[in-house]
């Protein structure tokens, strides 16, 4: 009978083994990918400047601001290596006097790199508070104040309330919104971070297939799905009702 017994067991602690393979798989690649999510968004940002710039009339005022803006944005750059680490009270400096007195759209820019400087020098607070800042500016171009909704989401992946970060990345997942595929990534890690597998494997099934998704999030998702129980997707008693982020 307990031969029996330990050959029942068996079978119990290899499956228990698998699982936490996955999970442990899942968590790095999600890591990995929240690393990248936020490479993609200094990108657009970048693009973003480059938006403003067309936007607005080129005059000298615009000229200087945009000059001024680009050399505070290389020293941020600077600044946030090892070797530039000196640089970053002037870099802080620069940024928050172009918040300060630059036009509107430089203004607006300049915070979102100062908070991205403040976040890379350990200033979490002061970081979170200047995105805050951003997303709270009804004059500011929407599509800039929800960057600072998704970016400061992003930075709280690991560490944030879970609640709190999941409200701040829903309020981007409308059908219309730039930022939805994103938003919804940063969602799915969020899910993997809470154990929540199945939500996660609902979100990452749907941007893996989605041909209007990013190419990068599409390969993301699917990775991430190769480290999830094939059966992740389906109904459980555990999670009948639970489904993927509201687009409506």
């Amino acid at each position: 009978m307990a031969q029996l017994e330990d050959q029942i067991a068996l079978p119990d602690i290899f499956d228990e083994v698998e699982e936490d393979l996955r999970a442990e798989r899942a968590k790095s690649l999600g890591r990995r990918y929240a690393g990248a999510a936020i490479a993609a968004v200094v990108l657009i940002l970048g693009a973003t400047f480059g938006y403003v710039i067309w936007q607005q009339r080129s005059t000298d005022t615009q000229n200087a601001a945009a000059s001024r803006f680009l050399d505070a944005a290389k020293l941020a750059d600077h600044a946030a290596t090892p070797s530039g680490a000196a640089d970053g009270p002037a870099a802080e400096a620069s940024l928050a006097k172009l918040a300060a007195d630059a036009p509107a759209g430089y203004q607006v820019l300049a915070r979102l790199r100062l908070a991205a400087l403040q976040w890379q020098l350990g200033q979490t607070k002061l970081a979170l508070a200047t995105w805050q800042s951003v997303t709270d500016d009804t004059a500011a171009p929407q599509m800039l104040r929800d960057l600072a909704t998704l970016t400061s989401a992003q930075r709280q992946v690991d560490t944030g309330n879970p609640n709190l970060v999941r409200q701040q990345l829903e309020s981007l997942t409308g059908p219309d919104n730039p930022w939805r595929s994103m938003a919804e990534q940063v969602i799915a890690l969020l899910d993997l971070r809470t154990g929540d597998t199945h939500d996660a494997a609902i979100i990452m099934r749907r941007l893996s297939l989605e041909p209007g998704v990013p190419q990068g999030i599409r390969t993301m998702a699917a990775d991430l799905l190769t480290t999830l129980p094939p059966d992740a997707t389906k109904p459980t008693p555990a999670t009948p009702a639970k489904t993927a982020p509201s687009h409506g």
